[in-house]
């Protein structure tokens, strides 16, 4: 745990507003309850509301703290905050030696919603890598609450993380010639000083589709291409995916498929043609808006098993860590491991039972408990999982029925992103998320996006081939759709696959 001295800029400042990169899950609408931290010093005492919504937390404070939600403990002079190290901004750091000498660098950048990765290059290989939470996320956990959210505060924020990312990688900003940056088309717009509004509504609208370079001020030497975005909700970062996949190239079909809370997929048919889609399938992947979700952070459950009639489980961080929540990947397999022991039922009800020894009782009802943690999942958590991967599958089984491709017409499912880089394939199956004979075909991409973004990095003419392919992709509207209505219905009705 490492302390970080606050100082609010005004009496009664909300710690959110006052802690650098505090995620804020529900965009500080205060009602998750997901934003508890520790800290100490000059508080306000909590309030009726503040205190309901931390009643779910029941491990105690480290001594001399309290716990507290970021969206409604408000400052009255200094204080500390008490988090795990890399909690506030640092994800994960690919331990590269930083970059000495003179010379000319490529900055590739791919910012998620959830994490910022960004690489140095020099011709030919990568020599410095750091990876970091978006510190967007104090202004919400999904790309509707950055929208929402939008102002030049975002804008400086995102400009201010990368400007510090590439300090750690001891290259000078006078070095960077080559500069890409992806990401999806609401990030593009913040990293890009654009307002994302017109994506918040019909017609969903950008202002920009990209596919070209901008002046940013703090990088003297270079201007940033940022890749052409096919549509409002599936962006460059797809764009670049597809590029590092090898979907542009080629006689196979295959399928690309970014799990996550904007699931979005680029599909090249038999015949050779591109289509897209994008799913709303909510934050719940990522950890967020799940009463005890996390990031894969230390203290996160990452895999659960049931094993002769008990339960397994994996905790994130060094031996004897204390596990403290659910990853998305924790979550997907503690609920697998459930039903498999019949304390959840195939329509992804908890069974109430008294039979049930994971049953546990909470204000809100009954909860499942993970044996030796204080970790549960609520009803409401199995319900948002299952929205989530009902949106997924409905999306993939949409666009192959609309593009007139089987199932078994595609040779490979290139799962990317953040989350979809661990997702066990078997498990999505078993979930019903992935079509069973997709899933044995699928491949865990990696970042996918980043790599894309560093191949276009000195190849100008790659960069021309990507905006010709991606002016020519078609978009799935799945708003009206019948179909996808009606896939989506099937596969929200059960917790497991048939």
């Amino acid at each position: 745990m490492k302390a970080h001295k606050i100082l609010p800029a005004h009496p009664g400042q909300l710690l959110a507003a006052a802690g650098k990169g505090i995620a804020l899950p529900c965009g500080g609408r205060r009602h998750c309850g997901n934003c508890a931290v520790f800290v100490r010093g000059a508080l306000a005492p909590p309030g009726a509301k503040e205190q309901a919504l931390l009643q779910k937390y029941t491990q105690p404070p480290p001594a001399g703290y309290t716990r507290r939600l970021a969206c409604f403990c408000a400052l009255e002079g200094e204080a500390e905050l008490l988090l795990p190290e890399g909690a506030i901004a640092t994800f994960k750091e690919d331990a590269a030696p930083p970059v000495a000498g003179e010379g000319s660098c490529g900055l590739a950048v791919d910012i998620g919603t959830t994490t910022i990765a960004l690489e140095v290059h020099r011709p030919g290989q990568p020599v410095a890598a750091v990876h970091e939470i978006n510190r967007q996320t104090a202004f919400g956990a999904d790309v509707l609450s950055r929208i929402a959210a939008s102002s030049q505060n975002q804008h400086n924020c995102v400009q201010a993380q990368l400007r510090d990312m590439l300090a750690r990688t001891g290259v000078a900003p006078a070095q960077i010639t080559h500069a890409v940056t992806t990401g999806n088309t609401v990030m593009l717009h913040l990293f890009a000083g654009l307002s994302p509004k017109g994506m918040g509504a019909f017609p969903f609208k950008p202002e920009s589709n990209f596919g070209k370079t901008q002046a940013i001020a703090w990088l003297p030497n270079a201007e940033v291409y940022l890749p052409p975005c096919p549509s409002a909700f599936v962006g460059g970062d797809i764009a670049c995916g597809a590029l590092a996949a090898g979907l542009l190239r080629g006689s196979q079909a295959a399928l690309l498929v970014d799990v996550g809370t904007n699931g979005e997929m680029l599909l090249r048919t038999p015949a050779g043609t591109l289509a897209c889609c994008s799913v709303a399938a909510g934050p719940a992947f990522e950890g967020a808006e799940i009463s005890m979700g996390m990031p894969a952070l230390p203290g996160a459950i990452d895999w659960v098993r049931a094993e002769g009639g008990a339960l397994r489980w994996h905790c994130l961080g060094e031996a004897g860590q204390k596990p403290v929540g659910l990853c998305g990947t924790g979550l997907i397999s503690a609920l697998l491991a459930f039903a498999a022991l019949g304390a959840v039922d195939a329509a992804g009800t908890i069974v109430e039972e008294e039979d049930v020894p994971w049953l546990l009782w909470q204000a809100e009802g009954p909860a499942l408990w993970l044996p030796g943690t204080d970790v549960t999942i609520t009803q409401q958590d199995v319900r948002k999982l299952q929205t989530a991967k009902a949106a997924v599958r409905a999306g993939i089984e949409t666009l192959l029925h609309t593009t007139g491709t089987r199932p078994e017409d595609v040779a490979v499912l290139h799962l990317a992103g953040g989350f979809g880089s661990f997702l066990r394939p078997k498990d999505a199956a078993a979930l019903g998320m992935l079509p069973q004979d997709l899933a044995a075909r699928a491949i865990a991409g990696g970042n996918l996006a980043l790599r894309g973004a560093a191949q276009l990095l000195f190849d100008l003419s790659l960069r021309k081939t990507l905006e010709h392919r991606m002016a020519d992709v078609t978009e799935i509207q799945l708003a009206d759709s019948a179909f996808f209505a009606k896939s989506f219905l099937q596969a929200l009705r059960r917790l497991t696959a048939e």
